[in-house]
């Protein structure tokens, strides 16, 4: 019984593995399908002295969804102006200078002329003008939205940097603890004033200590290369928040 439970949490351990893979594979850009193996020796690397003002500024810097919604409110605006300017009067002058020659004199000719137009009945250009204005205000919720989404991001990405790095102190003093503990068993144990009962008992709490350490880095790296890639450069900064060759 117990066998075919360590069994089924073997299979359920690998299942999770294998998504985690797939989510690591999604943030730092990886084609999809493309094949990698993980560093079994993580080193542990800081998060870089980044401070919330300075990763906004980044993300709304390098972010390429977050430009091109930007990119898309400058043609709006450009759409916008062009069809105003059709409604507004202009001045056309035309010039012309030569010399006219006939038989033994020339004479010099020059002509100027100017007219003004002033739209009257434009109701078709007026249309043009009333769609961009409403294509303009459309562009520019969907970049303030993006802005704000981003925020959102960036945040949350360093509360639960905190949140995570706490628990993985936590888990890293508990896995040391329960590490004396069965190291003092064993050593009780061989002086024969402890059996083993006591041993196993402290196998089993170092191996849940494991267990919860190993969650609470994983937790903490997911937050690192969710922070990356809410900055906009994830590749890069994935290698920077979690080691590697570059």
């Amino acid at each position: 019984m117990e066998l075919d439970q360590e069994r089924q949490r073997v299979t359920a351990t690998q299942n999770d593995f294998e998504k985690a893979k797939l989510q690591l594979a999604r943030v730092i850009g990886l084609p999809l399908g493309q094949a990698f193996t993980l560093e079994s020796g993580l080193r542990d690397v800081p998060i870089p002295d980044l401070t919330l003002d300075s990763a906004l500024e980044q993300a709304y810097r390098l972010r390429p969804d977050y430009l091109a919604a930007v990119e898309r409110v400058k043609a709006a605006e450009a759409t916008r102006a062009a069809a105003l300017g059709d409604l507004s009067p202009s001045v056309h002058i035309n010039a012309d200078y030569g010399e006219l020659v006939a038989s033994s004199s020339s004479h010099i000719t020059f002509a100027v002329v100017g007219a003004v137009n002033v739209p009257i009945f434009q109701g078709g250009k007026r249309g043009k003008l009333m769609e961009a204005d409403a294509d303009l205000r459309s562009r520019r919720a969907e970049a303030d939205d993006l802005k704000a989404s981003i925020y959102y991001d960036i945040k949350t990405s360093f509360m639960d940097l905190q949140a995570t790095g706490e628990q993985l102190q936590v888990a890293t003093r508990a896995r040391d603890v329960a590490q004396t503990a069965l190291t003092q068993s064993r050593d009780r144990f061989a002086a024969g004033v402890a059996n083993n009962v006591e041993v196993v008992q402290a196998q089993e709490a170092v191996s849940r200590a494991n267990e919860q350490y190993i969650d609470a880095l994983y937790l903490y790296n997911v937050n690192k290369a969710l922070l990356a890639r809410n900055l906009g450069d994830a590749e890069q900064a994935v290698r920077r928040y979690l080691g590697g060759p570059r």
